[in-house]
């Protein structure tokens, strides 16, 4: 079966998360350990082949980076020099809509269309070469033309219908608009694939639950606005990262409010979290206890203690941890780019500070066990950041970096925006201090 997986716009870090997830078997999940083969990738989606169905409502759950779930239908051969509409004109027959793509539904059909690009360059405004007199091909007006070209079809057909648009030039329809349109019910989000070459018609399976997601992070007691928290989606993809198994313990040294906390109960886990302030521990125990009850979480499914991460190794007794996963210190918030006297400062204090504490690490972290960590980048454009120029201090201790995405991937798709050491970096608009995400693996 092939699938198409929807990026998040944080593209190298989804990868990353989807792959960390496909690699491992997991029965509730539909991964039988059989290799997966990737066949085609972007900034925008990854299309897979696998041997057996995939769980897709449980695989979206878990993947906080992937925006929509896809089963591809067909691939239809075209040449570079043909739009798209005219390489689908005689592709979807009411048949083929009825039986590959649209949902039984007795009312008015709702269908959707979005593309999504396999090719880049299609992204460009059509314009004209000035030596061929050729335009280029570009997918900006497709999604109208060939919703119109589909509906024409129904239409013709006897059937009622209501095409759904994406608005303002994008290509592809938001999830939020295709729940609340609620096309995956009463008809179809038809979705296209589009590469230089080919175009692979898929329909969306399931899509993130961005209400979920928002009442996770907005709708808890305790927010800190001024410190920054990490986001959700971020918290699970971090997760997702450190291999762990269903019923493992995972500590988050650092946790705040208890984001990461939360969202590893939610992976079925079980989560032990500390901070040194604890004004912030107070906080994380009025979420989790609104989270407990919010999401039916059983009792005894974690524990939050006020501790130093460099002297937690104490709270932990006999318990077995798997991983650790934790924001970690980011240090100052800044409201315009810092000095590079303050940078290099805050690195020095950090440094400081993780020698500590992946020391302690040491003491209960099985080898082989990972920590996932997020270390401060400042944004200086667009794509540059000044990071911390070396890790050694925390490899002697014994750890390994891992490469965020398996070298033999990275190396196939250059498109990955990942760091000179293998990692990926997380940011927003609006933030100067941005997160690097490490994964180190202890030996």
């Amino acid at each position: 079966m092939k699938y198409a997986f929807v990026l998040g716009r944080v593209y190298t870090l989804s990868i990353a998360e989807l792959f960390a997830v496909l690699e491992k078997p997991d029965v509730s999940l539909g991964l039988d350990g059989k290799p997966i083969k990737i066949l085609e990738a972007s900034p925008e989606a990854v299309i897979v082949e696998t041997e057996s169905a995939l769980q897709v409502e449980k695989l979206q759950k878990r993947l906080g980076g992937i925006i929509k779930i896809l089963q591809v239908e067909d691939v239809v051969q075209k040449r570079p020099q043909d739009s798209l509409n005219f390489a689908l004109k005689h592709y979807f027959k009411p048949s083929v809509l009825k039986k590959q793509f649209l949902k039984e539904y007795k009312g008015k059909i709702q269908f959707g269309i979005s593309v999504y690009l396999l090719d880049m360059e299609l992204a460009r405004p059509p314009q004209r070469d000035r030596d061929s007199k050729n335009v280029a091909v570009s997918a900006f007006g497709e999604p109208k033309r060939i919703g119109m070209m589909i509906k024409n079809v129904l239409t013709e057909a006897g059937q009622s219908v209501r095409l759904v648009l994406p608005e303002f030039n994008s290509l592809a329809l938001a999830s939020v608009v295709v729940t609340k349109n609620l096309l995956l019910t009463k008809g179809a989000e038809i979705c296209l694939l589009a590469g230089k070459e080919s175009i692979y018609t898929a329909k969306t399976l399931v899509v993130q639950d961005f209400e979920d997601y928002g009442r996770r992070d907005y709708q808890r007691p305790v927010r800190d606005e001024h410190q920054g928290m990490i986001p959700p989606k971020v918290a699970q993809i971090m997760l997702n990262m450190a291999s762990c198994k269903t019923g493992d313990t995972v500590l988050d040294p650092f946790c705040g409010i208890g984001t990461i906390v939360q969202e590893g109960l939610l992976l079925g886990f079980r989560m032990l979290g500390s901070d040194i302030n604890k004004h912030a521990i107070k906080g994380s125990d009025v979420n989790l206890e609104w989270f407990r009850n919010r999401y039916k979480i059983a009792p005894g499914k974690y524990n939050v203690e006020v501790a130093d991460a460099t002297s937690v190794a104490h709270l932990l007794q006999s318990q077995k941890i798997a991983a650790v996963v934790s924001e970690g210190t980011l240090g100052p918030v800044y409201s315009q780019y810092p000095k590079p006297a303050e940078i290099q400062k805050n690195f020095e204090d950090l440094t400081a500070l993780y020698t500590k504490t992946f020391a302690e690490f040491n003491k209960f972290l099985p080898q082989g066990g990972r920590v996932v960590m997020c270390i401060p980048s400042y944004k200086k454009t667009r794509d540059t950041y000044e990071s911390l120029k070396s890790l050694d201090f925390i490899s002697t201790l014994g750890y390994n970096v891992v490469n965020t995405i398996p070298p033999v991937i990275a190396k196939k798709f250059k498109f990955l925006k990942l760091t000179e050491r293998g990692t990926a970096i997380y940011d927003r608009k609006d933030q100067i201090v941005a997160r690097e995400i490490v994964i180190f693996e202890k030996h």
